[in-house]
């Protein structure tokens, strides 16, 4: 048996009691991600903060921040202003939802124990999901993931193939054990209405390219990270696929986020492509030459503003005298001719 050390009370940091009840249904990187966060209590965190400070890969822990932030432990304070942004011919109005999906932005309550047997025992479809997740998963399911797999199916409204289909893309991109990966990204799909199997097949090869770009990218600039996060993936879309930006231009990016910022961020990155986007530079060779401009314009704007250096005033009898050198030739060549030297008197032997 044991009890909480009160010496241990010297320096302490809160955690909120409900966080206590999902503890069951969030995996360890994702606990060590929420401790770490709240003993960072009221400091920007970043996914690679989270990281480094809880000893876990950087998806992990970007993973497991989007998820305590889907329960309301914590804000994502980036998500209004540094999402990008749709490109100008996709601004079209969404098509509105589905009247059974009208409700899915409002947080579900986990199915409990009980919950899950009965539905088992009245439908032989969820029987039927749990057994072929497992064999997707290459793993067995308990309570929890369960639980996780039976919302997919009966709050958000994917089909069972469309569910195992997300359980196979998990388990060959190495996040089989991390059901929060498959329940976050079954969510994305409901809300953005992947729920057939042919859609489900563009939108794995819409990953693929996205992952290709990433490994072509990540290894153009020297990052490790085998797979990029969710919120990287967004961004890559939209470089790669909307804007049509190759991974030599994302490297050069990249180096000029690195230069003006001092460290890597993809919402900088952002703001240089959007800016060369709009200015049609898409090639290094204008990027360079644009880069040169800009250099020479700012040379120019110095020295406009350069105050002019005051003219020296002349000597007596010697003409008026302008120009940036520091000594008066005229006057030098006056005294030279007007001077007599002087002579020493030869001494005496």
């Amino acid at each position: 048996m044991y009890t909480v050390n009160p010496e241990s009370y010297g320096s302490v940091f809160v955690l909120p009691k409900n966080a206590a009840a999902l503890l069951k249904l969030a995996s360890g990187a994702f606990v060590k991600a929420l401790v770490f966060a709240f003993s960072r209590a009221g400091e920007p965190l970043t996914p690679e903060a989270v990281a480094e400070g809880a000893g876990l890969s950087a998806d992990d822990a970007a993973d497991a921040l989007l998820f305590w932030t889907q329960k309301g432990f914590l804000k994502d304070l980036s998500a209004a202003e540094a999402a990008p942004a749709a490109p100008a011919e996709a601004a079209a109005p969404a098509p509105e939802a589905p009247a059974q999906k009208a409700a899915i932005d409002v947080r579900p309550s986990k199915p409990s124990y009980e919950m899950i047997c009965k539905r088992m025992d009245e439908d032989e479809n969820v029987r039927a999901l749990f057994g072929e997740a497992q064999m997707k998963l290459g793993r067995t399911i308990g309570t929890a993931d369960q639980a996780s797999l039976l919302l997919l199916y009966d709050y958000y409204g994917l089909p069972i193939e469309v569910i195992l289909a997300i359980c196979e893309y998990a388990r060959l991109n190495k996040k089989g054990r991390n059901m929060g990966y498959i329940y976050t990204m079954g969510m994305d799909w409901s809300r953005r209405g992947i729920d057939s199997l042919e859609a489900a097949d563009e939108e794995f090869k819409r990953l693929g390219s996205v992952n290709e770009n990433w490994s072509l990218f990540a290894r153009a600039v020297g990052l490790k990270a085998e797979y990029p996060t969710a919120a990287q993936q967004k961004y890559l879309s939209t470089w790669m696929d909307d804007w049509r930006f190759s991974p030599e231009m994302l490297a050069l990016a990249y180096e000029e986020t690195l230069k003006n910022a001092g460290k890597a961020s993809f919402p900088y990155m952002h703001k240089i492509l959007a800016a060369w986007r709009a200015a049609g530079v898409d090639t290094p060779e204008k990027a360079a030459a644009r880069e040169k401009q800009f250099r020479e314009e700012s040379l120019d704007r110095a020295a406009k503003k350069r105050p002019a250096a005051p003219a020296k005033p002349a000597g007596k009898g010697a003409p008026a005298y302008e120009g940036p050198a520091s000594y008066d030739i005229d006057r030098a060549e006056q005294r030279m001719n007007t001077t007599v030297p002087k002579l020493k008197k030869k001494e005496k032997r």
